[in-house]
């Protein structure tokens, strides 16, 4: 029996920063295949949390 994986990752495209501004981007692995895709949404770059692929803090933004 093959075992399977499945992985998801959120992460901000900073090569497309504008006025300190990213767009979340986000990713999905299943059995080494890899489908990439926008969230169509965006957030300041300094409450993103590269390390927790996820906002920092309880604001309305984040």
């Amino acid at each position: 029996m093959m075992r399977s994986t499945f992985k998801t990752v959120f992460y901000v495209n900073a090569s497309k920063e504008k006025n300190g501004v990213v767009p979340i981007m986000g990713r999905v692995t299943i059995n080494g295949t890899i489908a990439q895709f926008s969230c169509k949404q965006t957030i300041p770059k300094a409450l993103w949390d590269a390390k927790g692929n996820r906002a920092k803090g309880k604001s309305k933004e984040a």
